[in-house]
Parts: C-alpha cells; structure tokens; sequence
C-alpha cells in the first residue's frame, strides 16, 4: 500500500495496488498520477453518477476461489445508458473487471495469448472471434466516454476519455476486446451474480437512500421535460423514458429527466396491458414499465405488442401478443452453442429455424433499460423446438437471444385480473371453429362443383360467360364459410 499527499488539496491519497497509476482524490477530484515514487496532479476527474449499485469501493468478494477487493470505479456513458467497470484487485497482487450494468454483472480478467485481434473499425455484431478453444460470437460493439471515476485505476483517465469496445459471448462465458490503449487487449470471463461472490461489505438500503436518494426498484415520478407529464418508472432499472404523453425520449439515470430527443406527434395505439398494470405470476407480482407496438419491415399487415414487465427481486421479463396468441419471453444468460440457416442447437438440443425477418418499433411509451425509439430496426431469427421457441434479436450495435413458450390469453387475463380478456379469446376460438365447421363442406362443395362442370366448360370450349357464372358460384359457396358470426 502507497501513501501520498493530494498535489492540490494535501488530502491522503491511498494506491492499494502495485500495479494502479493514477487515484482520485475522494476530496477535490484530483487525478493523482504515480511515477515511480513521485506523483503529480493531472486535471480534474467528475465524480460517478450516485446510482442504486450494492457495490462500493472496499466491497470484497471471491472470484473462483480467490479473495478481491474493489479499489477503482470508472463510469462509461453510451447513446443507449451507462455501466459502471469496478476494478477489483486480489490478494496476490493481480486485478480484475467487475462490470455492472442494469443489475447484471460479468467479471473478466486479462489474457495476453490472444492472438489475430481484429482492428475494431472492421468488427460487426455476429462475427466470430476464436479463442480458446471456443468460437465467440460479437454481441455488442460500441464507442463509450467515461463520465466519471473514483478509486485508483491501472491507467490515466480523465473526462471525455473515450473507450472502444467489443463484447463477445460463447455460451455463459464473456469475451472483451478493448480498444482504448494502442494496442488491443482481451479480457474472458463469465457471468456472474453478486450471490455467486459471496460479497462483503455492499452498501445497505440506508446507504443507497443517502447518496442515490432511492433504493433500486421503487417507484420513481419524474416530470417530463418536454410536456411535463409525470413520468413513472422503477428507479435503477429503467434509465430511459418515453414519454406516454409526447413521446419524447428521456434520460432518466439522474435526480433530473433530460430530454434526449423528441418525436412528431403519434397516433395514440389501444393495447391490452397498459403500463401500470399489475399481474400476478407465479406467486409475484409484475408491473407493466414499458411497451412497444412492432411490425415486419416488409409486411405492415403483421404487427404485435411487446409488455416489459418488472419484478424487484426477478427482474425482467416479457410478454408478446400477436395474432398467433401470447407468449412469455425471457432474455437468455446462456446463449445456444451454435445457430445456422438450419438449426440452433441449445443445452444439446437442436431447435429448427422457422423464420428470418426484420421488425420496426412504431410506438413506444414507458420505462426501458435502454434507449427505445419509433423506428428502430431489428433482424430476427425464430428456432423452434416441442413448442418453445429462441429468437436470436440483432441491431448494428448488439444482439442477444431470449426464449420464450406460448401461454393462453385465458391465463394472461387471470394474470392482470381482466376477465374480458379470457372471454374475449374465447369467443375468437368459438368463431374460428365455427367457421372452420363450415369451411370443410365448403370446400367438399367447391370439389364437386367443379368436377360435375368440367365437362360442360370443356364441351363450351371453356366459353367465357359459362366460365364467369362458375366462377361466381364458387365464391358464394365460400364466402358464408370465412364470415364471422355471433354463434
């Protein structure tokens, strides 16, 4: 442990770590850069964002097998959020990455045998890296700039200083390509609950109340910036807001909403759920935060509602209505271990490809763990396997896949206590089998009516207005069976 004095403010300046260069002065924000047994002071570092994180500098937990301690924490903002990267530092002297972003967390650790890193202009989403043994799949490229630091860190930093990054999955486990220094360097590791780190010394709620001014998960109100309508949202789950009332895009990861862009006028859009709605679901209750109304990019026939559904201690989770029915649908920690044209192939199990479309976001209100916008384009991949079904979702800058299984709309509505919803699909299942029990002697008619008058039209020598009378024969045998009815 290194003892110095603050260049500017003469406050103690602690470097735990052999292998840190520069610390942050809890009292003034002064970089403190170590050179050998000198320091010397580098500009000013803004303080982090005081958010809902359990977590600390001093917090402690254990990483296969070995004891760390967190000793540095910078804050990287993006078009879509921020995260939060805690430097971790174990008891031999070696460091690691506790990544924290919208409650979940990856821990990684530096690997210097990587090999053929490609440079980060030519990285896309779904290209593969190979390492290990194992074939990565990029799942999220970006540019980010740090908005603030504390603690003491392996490199020099100040504000605005801009990381480049490239984020890779295989499986459960986490590859990390990062471009900030002249040469690339890859970090590995995995996902990684705060239970599975046996962590010490995490902030209590009265902690979080103290510096964020809310614990995670409660309901927050803020007013929107654009229209001033109140805007509802759970706090440290949701940092971006659009606006019921406006549409206006908001940023709300502080005390204060900020207006990120705003939208023409949309047509208001009537859905089943409303946010605000509660269900309950296997003993917990759900709160409706966000939703969004999609359509195929190439068939505006084909539309569907999509609810983000939150849950304090279970997160999120999703529902999907369609035309087809409801399904519930989970984001996926684990990715399948492979996907092709042909099949995914999922924990040993292989799921047929089913479809490939593209989607786009034509209404969104509520709260969102990332910037949602009308607009937004997605390119989707359905796999399908005894009723359960993995979607592979990717944009320019991500991807991700979730799993999801069908549940009827009788059970939704128990769920949110709307019994017209259950009433509602049964009627439409009342009118399909009605029409399905007149389809068939429709159809057994149509086969009869043409066999009988084949050889009349052949004799006529296919004469036009024969042809034309048949012709409206067919339909009106088939128009009563495609007709809904009241039963």
């Amino acid at each position: 442990m290194y003892r110095v004095a603050c260049p500017s403010c003469g406050a103690e300046v602690v470097f735990r770590s052999t292998i840190s260069v520069m610390a942050v002065c809890e009292y003034c924000r002064t970089v403190v850069l170590r050179e050998l047994e000198a320091v010397r002071e580098q500009g000013k570092l803004s303080n982090v964002l005081e958010d809902a994180s359990p977590l600390q500098i001093g917090s402690s937990g254990v990483y296969l097998g070995r004891h760390f301690a967190l000793v540095g924490r910078i804050q990287l903002r993006y078009d879509a959020g921020f995260w939060n990267e805690w430097y971790a530092l174990f008891d031999d002297g070696s460091a690691g990455w506790l990544a924290e972003a919208g409650g979940q967390y990856v821990f990684t650790l530096a690997v210097n045998d990587a090999t053929e890193i490609p440079a980060f202009d030519v990285l896309r989403v779904g290209a593969i890296y190979r390492y290990g043994g194992n074939s990565y799949t990029m799942s999220d490229v970006r540019s980010a700039r740090c908005t603030g630091g504390q603690g003491e860190l392996p490199f020099a930093i100040k504000d605005g200083w801009e990381a480049k990054v490239a984020d890779a999955r295989c499986r459960d486990r986490f590859l990390t390509l990062d471009y900030s220094d002249d040469k690339p360097q890859a970090y590995v590791g995995n996902a990684t609950p705060l239970a599975t780190l046996n962590m010490q010394l995490l902030r209590d709620d009265d902690a979080i109340v103290a510096t964020a001014g809310r614990l995670r998960g409660t309901p927050q109100t803020l007013a929107c910036p654009s229209c001033g309508s109140p805007l509802d949202f759970p706090a440290g789950v949701a940092t971006q807001l659009v606006c019921p009332a406006c549409h206006a895009e908001v940023d709300c990861s502080s005390d204060t909403a900020m207006l990120i862009a705003k939208r023409s006028e949309l047509a208001s859009v009537k859905t089943t759920l409303s946010i605000g709605d509660v269900g309950t679901i296997a003993g917990r209750k759900w709160s409706v935060i966000g939703l969004l109304r999609c359509r195929e990019l190439e068939d505006a026939t084909s539309s569907w509602s999509e609810y983000l559904l939150y849950h304090p201690s279970a997160g999120l989770q999703w529902l999907v209505e369609s035309e087809e029915g409801w399904d519930q649908v989970r984001v996926l920690d684990i990715w399948p271990e492979s996907a092709s044209m042909e099949q995914a192939v999922y924990k040993g199990e292989q799921f047929r490809h089913l479809y490939e479309y593209a989607s786009v976001v034509t209404f969104a209100a509520g709260a969102f763990n990332w910037r949602a916008a009308v607009g937004d384009k997605t390119w989707i991949s359905d796999y399908e396997r005894n009723g359960v079904k993995l979607t592979r979702e990717s944009s320019a800058q991500e991807m991700g896949w979730s799993r999801s299984e069908r549940v009827s709309a009788q059970l939704v509505g128990q769920w949110f206590g709307k019994p017209a919803l259950a009433a509602a699909s049964a009627k439409r299942t009342t009118l399909a089998g009605g029409r399905e029990s007149l389809r068939r002697p429709a159809i057994y008619a149509m086969v009869a009516f043409l066999l009988f008058n084949l050889p009349i039209w052949i004799a006529s020598g296919f004469d036009s207005d024969i042809l034309m009378v048949g012709f409206v024969a067919m339909i009106l045998l088939w128009i009563p069976a495609n007709q809904d009815f009241d039963g």
